[in-house]
């Protein structure tokens, strides 16, 4: 796998959360340049659209969408999840399995989300005034970002499906404490 490709695969994971529910901030913007969560958006937090658009964000609020139920990034291979969650190897590689079974289709459903808000973006301002045109934008952004999360979820529920139920309720513990 190129360096270039494993770069976007850990943006991608990170934002997911490895899985993670697709996850706005309240009053996040995004990367520089556009995206998902984290950032800063300056101003209110529904923002101007034209503001946020010539920012090269999506407009209106971030808000958090899917409920957290793995912790982020590929955490079955953290010395210290494996230990306090008490992993068994043959669990690690079955997680593997799956990370790896769902990875191409998440980026890819991630890449549609990024065209989809992008298209969006790049209306042009006479667009801007058709409100069946922007209605038509918005329903494709909500499909695409609905798309990923499901997906997510998907990936995020095949994980917890690996774990013995002590497993599960101690994920939950450290979920809810923030680690």
């Amino acid at each position: 796998m190129n360096v270039r490709l494993k770069m976007r695969l850990a943006v991608v994971f990170c934002l997911l959360g490895v899985g993670g529910g697709v996850s706005f901030a309240q009053r996040g913007g995004g990367p520089p340049g556009g995206g998902m969560g984290g950032g800063g958006m300056r101003g209110n937090d529904m923002g101007g659209p034209r503001g946020e658009m010539e920012m090269g964000r999506m407009p209106g609020p971030r808000l958090r969408v899917a409920p957290q139920i793995v912790l982020p990034g590929r955490w079955w291979d953290d010395k210290k999840a494996v230990k306090s969650l008490k992993l068994r190897t043959d669990q690690q590689q079955r997680m593997d399995d799956i990370f790896n079974a769902n990875k191409g289709n998440l980026l890819s459903l991630y890449e549609n989300l990024q065209r989809e808000q992008q298209r969006f973006v790049a209306m042009p301002r006479e667009d801007l005034q058709d409100e069946t045109k922007v209605f038509a934008e918005i329903d494709r952004v909500a499909q695409a970002r609905a798309d990923l999360e499901k997906a997510s979820f998907h990936f995020q529920m095949e994980i917890r499906k690996e774990m013995d139920p002590e497993q599960v309720s101690a994920l939950d513990k450290q979920i809810a404490e923030g680690q």
